[in-house]
C-alpha cells in the first residue's frame, strides 16, 4: 500500500518520486513557485542572521551544562557551605561565573532575534511572503475558511516489492502543513503549491498507530504542551524534535489502495470536515 505522501527515495540517480502524484489536480504555475521559493530562501537567512553563532552558541551549551553540574555538586554535597567553600573556593566562583555567561548570551540571543524582527528587511520579507502565499492560494482557489492540519510525510526505499522507512536527519516524519476543504464530494489536500483530490468515498477509517511518530517542526501558534493538547500526550526533547501519536487514513480508490498519516491532535478536525469513521484499537 503505498502513501499519500510518501517519498520513494530508491533511485539511484537521485531522483525522488511522490506517490501522491496520481492525485494532483492543480499546480501553481512557475512564477508563483519562485516567489514562494525566493520566500524560503529569505528566511533561512533571516534565521540565521538570528540566531547566535556557532562558537556563542556552543559557548551557551557549555555553560548551562557546567553551571547546573557545579551547582548539583555544591547542594548535594554533606558538608556545610562555609566547610565547601574552604575545601573547594574555585567551584563556588564557578558556578555563578556559568550561570553570568548564560544569561548573558540568552539575553544576547533574544536582542537578536528582536533586531532581527524589527528590521525593515524583515518587515518587507513578511509582506512579500504574505503576498506570494494569498497569490497562490487565489490561483488554487483554495477557500478563506479551509481547515488547516497537519500531515506526516515519510521517505522510503523499495527493493523486491518491500518497503523499508528512511529517517530524516533526526526524526522518522515530517509534519507538513496543509490546508483541507471538501468540494463536489472531493476532499482537497493543499500545500499551497499543489492540490490533491480524493473522493469523500474512497475514505474508508482512521486507526491509530502503536508507535510515536518523531518531527521537527510545530506548525501551531499554540505551545504543544498548552492545556489544549495535553490529552494527546506529545513530547519534545533538547533537539527540538516532537513527538506524537498518529492515524493512518485508509483510501480504496479506482487509481490504487493508498494511506497517508494525521498526528493525534489534528484527527478532530480530519473527522469534523469528513466524517471519517475513527478506529482506537492500536495497529
Amino acid at each position: 500500500m503505498k502513501n499519500l505522501f510518501g517519498i520513494n527515495i530508491s533511485d539511484s540517480e537521485n531522483i525522488s518520486t511522490f506517490d501522491g502524484e496520481i492525485f494532483i489536480t492543480d499546480t501553481i504555475p512557475p512564477y508563483i513557485e519562485r516567489k514562494l521559493d525566493d520566500s524560503y530562501e529569505q528566511r533561512e537567512q533571516f534565521e540565521k542572521k538570528a540566531s547566535l553563532p556557532v562558537l556563542l552558541s556552543i559557548m551557551k551549551t557549555i555553560s548551562l551544562f557546567c553551571g547546573i553540574c557545579i551547582t548539583a555538586g555544591i547542594l548535594q554535597s554533606d558538608v556545610s557551605f562555609s566547610e565547601g567553600y574552604k575545601n573547594a573556593p574555585e567551584l563556588f566562583w564557578a558556578a555563578p561565573v556559568c550561570w553570568i555567561i548564560f544569561v548573558i548570551l540568552v539575553l544576547f540571543g533574544r536582542s537578536r532575534v528582536k533586531k532581527t524582527a524589527e528590521s525593515e528587511e524583515f518587515v518587507n520579507h513578511m509582506e512579500s511572503t504574505i503576498n506570494a502565499v494569498k497569490e497562490a492560494k487565489e490561483y488554487l482557489k483554495i477557500p478563506d475558511d479551509a481547515q488547516e492540519i497537519d500531515v506526516l510525510m515519510f521517505q522510503y526505499t523499495e527493493k523486491d516489492g518491500k518497503i523499508k522507512q528512511k529517517n530524516f536527519y533526526a526524526s522518522s516524519h515530517i509534519n507538513q502543513f496543509v490546508k483541507i476543504y471538501t468540494k463536489n464530494n472531493f476532499l482537497c489536500i493543499s500545500d499551497i503549491r499543489i492540490v490533491l483530490e480524493i473522493p469523500l468515498s474512497s475514505l474508508k477509517n482512521a486507526c491509530i498507530q502503536k508507535k510515536k511518530a518523531s518531527f521537527p517542526n510545530w506548525n501551531k501558534e499554540v505551545p504543544f504542551n498548552a492545556p489544549e493538547y495535553k490529552r494527546y500526550k506529545i513530547t519534545s526533547n533538547n533537539q527540538g524534535t516532537y513527538y506524537s501519536k498518529y492515524y493512518a487514513i485508509y483510501i480504496q480508490d479506482i487509481k490504487g489502495e493508498f494511506e497517508f498519516f494525521i498526528p493525534a491532535y489534528d484527527i478532530d478536525t480530519f473527522k469534523e470536515l469528513t466524517g471519517i469513521e475513527i478506529t482506537e484499537s492500536e495497529k
